[in-house]
């Protein structure tokens, strides 16, 4: 069984939860996305395997995206629309930074177009590679896997 710890710091709070599988932590996301608006970003820190992905899954299905989410490693990033409008939220931008060394390589594949757009929420694994394009009061989770 593996145990996560994920914290949550966002305007100068701090949360703490625990979750022991894949589905608590997408029950996690479920419970957490009400909070959530348009233009909020998303900063997923921690170690390969600790949940990030998983995580956005369980968001994705809070937003009723159906499409299957995984983590856009290779490809960068993915756009997904919402098949209507939540908390003023149209699309979800996934992206996962972790092959990637500055922050001009995400500018470079139009990701400055989705970051902190009124209508998308958007997830970023790895935001530490490019932390120039994370903006200041972007939620910050950080997840750490116990085996």
């Amino acid at each position: 069984m593996n145990e996560r710890t994920i914290t949550i710091e966002s305007n100068g709070s701090k949360k703490v939860y625990k979750t022991r599988s894949a589905h608590q932590t997408h029950l996690l996301a479920q419970k957490i996305f009400k909070e959530l608006r348009g233009g909020d970003v998303l900063a997923l820190s921690g170690d390969l395997g600790a949940g990030k992905t998983t995580f956005v899954q369980g968001l994705a299905k809070a937003l009723g995206i159906a499409e299957q989410i995984t983590s856009p490693t290779f490809v960068l990033m993915k756009i997904y629309a919402l098949p209507k409008p939540i908390n003023n939220i149209t699309q979800l931008c996934h992206i996962d930074a972790y092959r990637l060394s500055s922050s001009a390589e995400l500018a470079a594949i139009g990701a400055v177009e989705y970051i902190g757009d009124a209508h998308t929420l958007t997830a970023v694994e790895w935001p530490e590679r490019v932390s120039k394009l994370i903006p200041k009061n972007a939620i910050v989770f950080t997840f750490h896997l116990f085996t």
